[in-house]
């Protein structure tokens, strides 16, 4: 079988998997997610059981940076004002660890319900390995949640990878299947296949997670255009550095273009300052002698009464731009 038959078989299982809404998730969706993901039939581990436990023993996920974001404070607040008016729809998921219990999914459900004054919450408890809890709170907020920054999807990206990297030297949680006499996708192509994107999204994502924290937020609010985060994540910590300075100082405008450039003349994975800053300044130099003057223009019939009395375009130059200096200097 081919890579792309395998890959739309990934695909319509995926599909399979997915809800199309965000209520018809089973309790059994991210075992499913878990098989689809890494092949085979996952070989379930027991002892699965559904309590109330109290808020104060629950932990945040710290198995690996997953990268998700906290609710802002106005969609924690609609969040628990829901609750408050329906009830908590679904049980949050946990794991035993260290006398209480890490949150795998429902980070935002147990904030809201502490705004809410509760004591206790409804959890899935069910004691799973790390690779295991990373699929679980991964999987259900790639495939729910809308409007992710490209941090978010990139660390969730990269902690899927890294699972499915190390499920591969595994076979104890599996169940052997044909599938394992079929060629192989790789990590990337596995989990780009099931979330639905292309395998150069997922690498795009993941690729700035390597990026500084002041640059990757960047990235998150708009400032730093995406392709350019790419690039720049290819250059050591100390270069990323120096680029942050630089476009600290040129209010964080930096075209592709100019950023390809800066690339070939400083060749990841490190520049020094002087060398960085000396191409830069080059480019800028190239960049303003070949850009086009700005003109201006006017209405003319507006103007009419007035231009008879002016000898000259100069004149009228001359007039504009001492209006100008009066007006703004």
């Amino acid at each position: 079988m081919s890579k792309p038959t395998i890959a739309a078989t990934l695909r319509r299982r995926a599909e399979a998997v997915s809800p199309a809404e965000p209520s018809a998730v089973t309790q059994s969706a991210e075992d499913q997610a878990y098989e689809v993901l890494f092949g085979g039939k996952l070989v379930p581990a027991g002892g699965k059981r559904t309590a109330q436990l109290p808020i104060d023993r629950l932990s945040p996920f710290r198995t690996a940076n997953i990268g998700f974001k906290p609710y802002s404070e106005d969609n924690l607040r609609a969040l628990a004002d829901d609750i408050a008016a329906n009830g908590l729809l679904e049980a949050i998921k946990v794991r035993p660890l260290n006398n209480g219990y890490e949150i795998l999914s429902g980070h935002n459900r147990v904030a809201a319900c502490k705004l809410l004054g509760w004591a206790e919450i409804p959890a899935d408890v069910e004691p799973v390995d790390d690779d295991r809890a990373i699929v679980i709170a991964t999987v259900t907020n790639l495939q729910r949640r809308q409007g992710l920054l490209p941090s978010e999807r990139g660390w969730a990206y990269r902690a899927l990878l890294e699972v499915h990297k190390h499920q591969g030297k595994r076979s104890d949680l599996f169940e052997t299947t044909s599938v394992e006499t079929q060629p192989r996708l790789t990590s990337r192509e596995t989990v780009a296949c099931f979330f639905g994107v292309k395998p150069h999204d997922i690498q795009r994502d993941v690729r700035i997670t390597y990026l500084i924290r002041s640059l990757l937020d960047a990235v998150d609010e708009r400032r730093l255009n995406l392709i350019c985060g790419v690039t720049i994540s290819y250059y050591d910590e100390e270069t990323q550095k120096l680029f942050l300075e630089r476009l600290k100082t040129e209010d964080w405008q930096l075209t592709v273009a100019t950023m390809q450039r800066i690339k070939k003349a400083c060749p990841p994975p490190h520049v020094s300052a002087a060398v960085l800053g000396k191409a830069w300044n080059l480019i800028d130099a190239e960049r303003l002698q070949h850009s086009t003057p700005k003109t201006i223009s006017f209405n003319r019939k507006k103007f009419a009464p007035y231009l008879s009395k002016i000898s000259s375009d100069q004149e009228l130059e001359d007039l504009f731009l001492e209006f100008l200096k009066a007006k703004y200097s």
